[in-house]
């Protein structure tokens, strides 16, 4: 009887052991899962690893004056990143990744230096479809690493004249948008500008804005010349926006077979399709081809790669020209390579129409690889 009080401590010792590494090996496997998974969940708001990120078409730049993406569990990302002088659709202005609450407002106010506004907006964004595509990742086809999972790792959010914002997701060869936001012009009390120090007042003074407008690294030179004494197009980012029923088929010579083939949009989107889904089979809605990289093994194993960009005014009419006669028409954009590799025809096709795209820039190199 004696024996029996310490061997019952003993016993109650192992059960709280027992439980506590349970515990311990919980809590390491929630964590290794939520690294796998790239994302972690507090207070209901998800966290994924991602970079904010500003845009703006070029020759039309932009500096964030206040603001950025807010979440609901009440953090902030600041999209104060200076000038941006990118490209629509691409990386511009930058910060550092980390993990972040995914947001669900747009709350900004910004300059755009072509018209010498300020646009101010506080919406709502799509917070449900931004975890989506952050938890679902999206196969690569990744050249060292073989197919894989990859992540998004960047929320870009771009400017355009006229007030326009649009947020895009983006990864290593993809980006998707998310929404377009349209923002009101707003003019920033004096009183206000009066508290700034010296290097925010820049952002009104006017011989700043023209600065900036004819900083060649901001404005290309010849981006300015081809702007000079044109009026801003507005309405031309919503244009892009528009999509349209169309599919891809890549010929390549006989024995011949495509090795890689990805796209850009003109509303900022990008993808690529995998050799075995080409031709495509099923008619997809999206916006007009801005530029396309493609690869293919000639009939002997030896392989080719190539970049194409598409003339806008071309490729644009060709679009109008089958859909102004039919909006349900269904397209199919063919390349086709000629027998010594040198060169790729392009055309739109309907089951009643040929239009052939002769102005593309094209570039093709022959491989040291097979």
């Amino acid at each position: 009887m004696k024996l029996a009080k310490p061997y019952f401590f003993f016993l109650l010792l192992l059960l709280a052991c027992s439980s506590s590494c349970k515990e311990n090996n919980t809590d390491k496997n929630n964590k290794d899962k939520a690294l796998k998974d790239n994302s972690t969940k507090t207070m209901n708001v998800e966290k994924f690893y991602w970079e904010e990120n500003i845009n703006s078409p070029l020759g039309y730049p932009v500096e964030v004056y206040k603001g950025g993406l807010e979440a609901k569990d009440g953090s902030y990302v600041s999209l104060s990143l200076g000038p941006d002088a990118g490209n629509w659709g691409e990386l511009g202005s930058g910060m550092s990744s980390g993990e972040k609450s995914v947001p669900n407002r747009l709350n900004v106010t910004w300059i755009s230096y072509a018209e010498n506004v300020f646009y101010d907006i506080d919406t709502e964004i799509d917070y449900d479809k931004l975890v989506k595509f952050f938890k679902e990742g999206y196969e690569e086809n990744n050249k060292k690493w073989g197919r894989r999972k990859e992540n998004y790792r960047t929320i870009i959010v771009g400017f355009a004249p006229g007030g326009v914002a649009i947020i895009w997701l983006a990864g290593a060869g993809k980006q998707v948008e998310i929404g377009r936001y349209q923002a009101e012009k707003i003019t920033i009390p004096q009183e206000e500008i009066a508290k700034l120090d010296d290097h925010d007042k820049l952002l009104f003074d006017e011989a700043n804005v023209k600065r900036i407008m004819l900083k060649e690294s901001f404005v290309p030179l010849e981006v300015q010349k081809a702007n000079q004494n044109k009026p801003i197009p507005f309405g031309l980012w919503d244009t892009y926006r528009k999509q349209y029923d169309w599919k891809i088929d890549f010929v390549v010579g006989e024995g011949g077979k495509a090795a890689d083939f990805s796209y850009t949009l003109f509303n900022g989107e990008r993808d690529e399709i995998f050799p075995e889904n080409l031709p495509e089979k099923a008619y997809s809605k999206r916006a007009i081809p801005k530029q396309l990289s493609l690869g293919w093994n000639d009939q002997q194993g030896q392989l080719y790669g190539g970049s194409l960009d598409f003339n806008e005014k071309e490729i644009f009419n060709a679009f109008a020209a089958v859909y102004g006669s039919d909006p349900n028409a269904k397209v199919t954009l063919v390349l086709t390579v000629n027998k010594t590799n040198t060169y790729i025809a392009v055309a739109l096709k309907t089951d009643d129409k040929t239009i052939p795209l002769k102005e593309n820039n094209i570039n093709i190199f022959k491989s040291r690889k097979k």
